[in-house]
């Protein structure tokens, strides 16, 4: 591990050890990346005898994250929540916020939180925006790595600490998505990270129940694919219906578009709310879609990214999409 690492992992201790009031938050929609790295921090923390608190939504939409959370309930395991309306209770000047899977305000849980918290540490893989959280203590943004999971096992094992079997088990679920079955983002350092969870107790098994879907979701899935289209010689589209979907469902189909030959970066459009429309894009490494979805709005990571465009008409945000990709190529 390179001097730089073991400043950040040491900076990040002292900030940590600094502070007895901890809340650690991810993106919205959270995700096995977000939440999974939330899960492994929380057992480092524990760890020092800090009290800290997971930032969560009353209800959770991701069906696999509910699956989580009822395990850890089931074996009695330690995890420390708050919602929104119960936080707000607990804040004072030596609360310390620990951001991970996200830079932006407007992503975060609780975005609120973001001004009224004086103290921030921000830990993210997806490339840095322009408009990223800029009253920190501490950042670490590294598009180079595979998921914040990767991060965090890192952390874990530079301090030569182990966690339970079921958060380790969480955690390689969320390097799993992240790289979309290690085809993405993958380097030595993520199967190395793969390895220290597995070493840590990490369950195969139980990892692939978790990614388990509903029979119908998949079904659904496969006959938006049926419909998408080629825009070029090498990137696909999906334009979904007029029903509502949630983030994750254009970001697997947008994952799914990826296995067809000669398709290098694929984009799916789709309705998140009445007045939302959501894009989501991946790229298997040739061609740079943060780029692409910066321009509309979005950001995310070269091979993985997104955008949310109001009040416009699932047509209207294929035709800017398209002006885009045309300006690009």
């Amino acid at each position: 591990m390179g001097d730089f690492m073991e400043e950040i992992f040491n900076s990040l201790t002292r900030i940590i050890k600094g502070h007895n009031n901890i809340l650690i938050m991810t993106h919205k929609n959270p995700d096995f990346d977000g939440m999974g790295a939330a899960f492994g921090l929380q057992q480092i923390i524990n760890s020092f005898n800090k009290t800290s608190y997971i930032c969560i939504n009353k209800i959770e939409k991701n069906n696999s994250l509910n699956k989580a959370y009822k395990l850890i309930k089931e074996k009695n395991l330690y995890l420390n929540t708050i919602n929104k309306s119960d936080v707000k209770n607990i804040i004072d000047d030596d609360t310390l916020l620990i951001i991970l899977d996200t830079h932006k305000k407007q992503m975060t849980e609780i975005p609120q939180l973001v001004d009224k918290v004086k103290n921030i540490v921000i830990i993210d893989h997806h490339i840095k925006n322009g408009d990223y959280i800029k009253n920190y203590n501490l950042c670490y943004i590294n598009s180079g790595l595979s998921s914040t999971v990767e991060f965090i096992t890192n952390y874990i094992k530079y301090l030569n600490k182990t966690i339970d079997s079921l958060f380790s088990t969480f955690m390689l679920v969320g390097l799993e998505i992240d790289t979309n079955n290690f085809r993405l983002k993958t380097s030595e350092k993520t199967y190395e990270a793969a390895a220290h969870l597995i070493k840590l107790g990490a369950d195969n098994i139980l990892k692939q129940e978790l990614l388990q879907e509903n029979k119908e979701i998949y079904l659904k899935r496969q006959k938006l694919i049926s419909k998408s289209f080629m825009v070029n010689s090498n990137m696909i589209l999906c334009i979904a219906d007029e029903k509502i979907y949630e983030n994750k469902d254009l970001a697997e189909i947008a994952e799914d578009l990826l296995q067809f030959e000669n398709v290098e970066a694929s984009f799916v459009i789709g309705k998140i709310t009445n007045n939302i429309v959501g894009i989501s894009a991946r790229s298997i490494g040739k061609i740079n879609v943060e780029k692409i979805m910066s321009k509309l709005g979005g950001g995310g990571h070269y091979t993985e990214a997104a955008t949310q465009i109001k009040n416009k008409t699932i047509k209207d945000v294929q035709n800017l999409l398209l002006e885009q990709i045309k300006e690009e190529k």
